[in-house]
This record gives structure tokens, C-alpha cells and sequence, in this order.
């Protein structure tokens, strides 16, 4: 049964317990799950947030959320509750979704995940891009240096910019390969760019487009849209923060040439409908979804746009995400239909809330 997801304030909690006080009829379920969904609750409740916090922690199966728990606020200044509502940046778990997206321009083919760059980008370094195969891309494992990332630190204009993805693989993707291609790991944002890249070349659509039309239409993910500069702003994207006290904001611009990498933001829901969708609905043919939950670089656990983490013999999507004062992790059972969602606003260490997670889910 899907709960409402109506903002309900600071320190907000959903469960059955409040469906049952407001009279409303829950479906008989079976002792297993109801002792499975009370554990899992009393797990997110019992997790000692840090003064000053801003965010939620969730919990839901089959896409629908089961318990909620939103402490402080989407604006700090104005006093805006966080709430199921409130949409904040998923940073890297974006690599995630244009993932699937890709997935779905392969089973239409019109991409191909053991073709060769070049394919798709003629006009790429050929000794390299002839050697550099799509899901080494899409694993980080294609040894292309990531000369974009170094210059943005040198070159704080590029975050304003309007460039094409095209035009920063040009300017960016000529380096002499740093390790051969699917031999080497690297956490590289210019991968993402020469992916998305790729998707505008074949389809003739920019990225947000794509990714809107293949994967946020068809899950129903209503909430979920891209925080860059060329898109409509998001009307509950909730603030980020370096500290609470006094509040301290830390946002920046954000261009469309890192969408494939960055740049899907979307609420509680949002992350709730894609994990199901994509792991356990029909958005994607079974070989799909084994091509993207299949490790690629073990001492990582890295997939394609994600990680897969075992935790007491079962796998889950281990999608995380990191940008500006924002936190995202949304972790999700392969075996059977559950998630759980971390969102947070002020720029806590990620392995913080990566133990919250592992708790909630041994509840």
C-alpha cells in the first residue's frame, strides 16, 4: 500500500502505526513482513542524528514507503521543514540512472556496451577510443585521465559554463590512456561526460531529456528532474549547508556538461519508485539488469554507475552520492523488494551514514 507522502514537519515519522490512529485500512500482511517493517522503523528511529541535523532516513518495500523519519529543515533561513516532499541533490548516484538509461538505448539498439567508442565519437582519439569499449565508461574502469576534473580546480569559470559535453570531451578526452582499458579503476567525471556525450550523439537529445523520457516518466518518478543551469529550477530542492550555526550555505552552479555524473536530484519517493523499478519492474529485460549489477572492479564493488555491497550473504545496489554540502544513499536488496534512503544537507562524511545504513538494514 503506498503511504501518503505529504510533508509532515521536523522530526516527521510515517508508519503503520499513524495510518492505523488516523482510521485508515492497511492491507493483512503477513507476521514476517510486519516484523520486518517494525524492525526496520525502530532501526531508523533509534539512529543518533548529529545536533543540527537536516534531512530524512526511509524505509519501504516494492516502492512504497513504509516508514519516515525527517528531522530539521529544506531552508534553514526560512524555517521550511524537510519533509517526504523535499528534493535534494543524489550527487554520483545520477551515474545510477544514466546507467539505466544507457541500458534502455541497448536494448533498443542504439548503443552497444562492448562497442568501441569511436562508434559513437568518430572524432575521438582513435588509438585510444578505439581500445576504450562503453562499459569501461560506465565502470570507471576506461583509464582515460580525467583532465576536466583538474582544470575545473584551476579554472573556477568552467562551473558557470554552457558547454556541450561534446565540447569538453574535445577540449579534454585527448590524454595518453593512464592504465590499459578494464585493467585499472578510477573515480573519473570525465567518464560521465564522454557517456553523455555519447547519448546526445545517438539519440540527437540532451541527457536530462534522455534520462527523463527513459527512466523518470515510466517509474512514475514525478518528483525527480536535473538541478543544472539549463533546467527549470526544482520547486522543493532543498538547501545545502557547510554549518547550521550560523547557517552557512554550500551550493554552487551547476553545469549540463556533468549531468551524466551529478545532477538528478528528486525526493524520498522518487528514490523509492526508481529502486524498485529498476531492480525488481519491467523498465529493463533481465539481462539488463544482471549487465548493471554485475561487479566490474571487485576491490570497489563497482558495477555499471554503482556499487553492489554484500551485507550477511545478500547483495545490494549500493548507490551513494556526494556533491556540494549534499548526501544521498539509497541502498537497495536484490533479492527481494526492499530500500532503504538516506538523504542529508550539511555535508557530513559519508562513512557516517553508510553505518546507519548497514544498521538499518541487519534490523
Amino acid at each position: 500500500m503506498a503511504y501518503p507522502l505529504a510533508d509532515k514537519g521536523e522530526n516527521a515519522v510515517i508508519d503503520r502505526r499513524m495510518m492505523l490512529a488516523a482510521g485508515m485500512a492497511l492491507p493483512v500482511a503477513g507476521t514476517g513482513l510486519a516484523k520486518s517493517v517494525s524492525s526496520k522503523a525502530a532501526s531508523i528511529d533509534a539512529v543518533q542524528l548529529p545536533a543540527g541535523s537536516n534531512g530524512l532516513l526511509a524505509y519501504g518495500r516494492n516502492g512504497k514507503l513504509e516508514h519516515l523519519r525527517s528531522v530539521g529543515f529544506a531552508d534553514m533561513e526560512a524555517r521550511v521543514p524537510f519533509g517526504a516532499r523535499t528534493q535534494t541533490r543524489w550527487g554520483s548516484a545520477s551515474k545510477w540512472l544514466t546507467s539505466v538509461a544507457v541500458l534502455r538505448l541497448v536494448e533498443q539498439r542504439m548503443l552497444d556496451l562492448d562497442a568501441p567508442i569511436v562508434r559513437y565519437l568518430p572524432d575521438f582519439r582513435h588509438d585510444t577510443g578505439e581500445r576504450v569499449l562503453l562499459a569501461h565508461l560506465l565502470s570507471n574502469t576506461s583509464g582515460i585521465p580525467d583532465l576536466m576534473s583538474r582544470q575545473v580546480k584551476v579554472e573556477p569559470a568552467l562551473r558557470l559554463s554552457s558547454a556541450s559535453s561534446a565540447a569538453m570531451v574535445a577540449r579534454f578526452a585527448g590524454g595518453d590512456l593512464a592504465f590499459e582499458p578494464g585493467r585499472g579503476w578510477d573515480y573519473s567525471a570525465l567518464n560521465w561526460t564522454i557517456i553523455g556525450a555519447i547519448v546526445e550523439r545517438a539519440t540527437g537529445e540532451p541527457l536530462a531529456a534522455v534520462v527523463k523520457r527513459l527512466v523518470f516518466e515510466p517509474l512514475a518518478m514525478s518528483g525527480a528532474g536535473f538541478a543544472q543551469a539549463d533546467q527549470a529550477p526544482l520547486p522543493h530542492l532543498a538547501a545545502a549547508y557547510r554549518s547550521g550555526v550560523p547557517p552557512v550555505r554550500k551550493m554552487g552552479p551547476v553545469p549540463p556538461f556533468v549531468a551524466a555524473s551529478g545532477n538528478v536530484a528528486g525526493a524520498v519517493g522518487d528514490a523509492m519508485r526508481a529502486a524498485h523499478g529498476v531492480f525488481h519492474g519491467r523498465l529493463l529485460r533481465p539481462s539488463s539488469r544482471a549487465a548493471l549489477t554485475t561487479v566490474r572492479w571487485p576491490e570497489q564493488e563497482y558495477a555499471l554507475g554503482g556499487r553492489v555491497h554484500p551485507i550477511d550473504g545478500r547483495s545490494w545496489a549500493w548507490e551513494t552520492g556526494k556533491v556540494e554540502g549534499y548526501r544521498t544513499h539509497i541502498a537497495h536488496r536484490l533479492d527481494r523488494s526492499e530500500t532503504v534512503v538516506v538523504f542529508n544537507t550539511t555535508d557530513m562524511d559519508q562513512g557516517v551514514i553508510g553505518g546507519w545504513v548497514e544498521a538499518i538494514v541487519r534490523a
